[in-house]
Order: structure tokens, then C-alpha cells, then sequence
């Protein structure tokens, strides 16, 4: 009876470190996994506070928009999504590329008629118009 438990005690010691050698990577992968992810959270609303833009004027008639980058990040002209009474629209951009603060680009809405435009940025922020 002495020797069956020892062996016992010995198998369960042993089955334990086993299972924590392989609980312990796997736990802490997953941990680094976590603070990356909230890491890129926190600098993505950073970012979404910094980006203010604003729609300075928008001439429906001919289908011209002016937006101003009112924020401090720098923005990508053409990852814009224009917005056209509800439903995605096509445009073209001037000047394409780079869209630094405290400067305004035009966009060009094909087809465009009176009712409301939304220019969203690639970060989520946002300006509309009625007209």
C-alpha cells in the first residue's frame, strides 16, 4: 500500500508540471496577443480624436465638394467614402494621396443632385451637408 500511493503521488506531481509546461506558452501567447490588440485599440481612438474634418462648401449643382482637414493627422485623400442620400457613391478626388492638416481637397460626385453627402474618413470620422 506504501509503494502503490508513492507512485501515485509521484504520476499526479508529475501529470501536473506536464500540464502547466504546456498551460503556461499558450497563456501567455494569448496575454501578449491581448495587449498588442488593445495597444492598436488605444492608437486607433487617438487617431479618430485627432482627424476632424470639415465640409466647407458643396455646390450640389455641379456636384463639387470642398473639405477642410481640420484635425492634426495627417489623412489619406483616397481612402474617403462619400455617402450620397443614403447610398455609396462615385467620386474622384483632387488631390489624390497625402492630405495634410490645415488644407482642403475637392471631391467630384458624379450624378450628384440636392439632398445630403457624408464624407467619412478611413478612421471613422465623419462630416455631412444638406443642401
Amino acid at each position: 500500500m506504501g509503494f502503490s500511493t508513492s507512485a501515485v503521488v509521484v504520476i499526479f506531481t508529475a501529470s501536473l508540471m506536464y500540464m502547466a509546461a504546456m498551460f503556461y506558452p499558450l497563456a501567455d501567447m494569448s496575454y501578449h496577443r491581448m495587449l498588442k490588440a488593445e495597444k492598436n485599440f488605444n492608437e486607433q481612438q487617438i487617431e479618430k480624436l485627432n482627424t476632424k474634418i470639415t465640409i466647407t462648401n458643396w455646390a450640389a449643382s455641379d456636384g463639387n465638394i470642398t473639405i477642410y482637414n481640420n484635425g492634426s493627422t495627417t489623412l489619406n485623400s483616397s481612402k474617403l467614402n462619400v455617402i450620397h442620400n443614403g447610398s455609396f457613391t462615385s467620386f474622384t478626388v483632387s488631390p489624390q494621396g497625402v492630405w495634410t492638416p490645415r488644407n482642403s481637397i475637392n471631391v467630384s460626385i458624379q450624378g450628384a443632385t440636392n439632398g445630403r453627402v457624408k464624407i467619412i474618413t478611413a478612421n471613422g470620422a465623419a462630416d455631412y451637408a444638406v443642401s
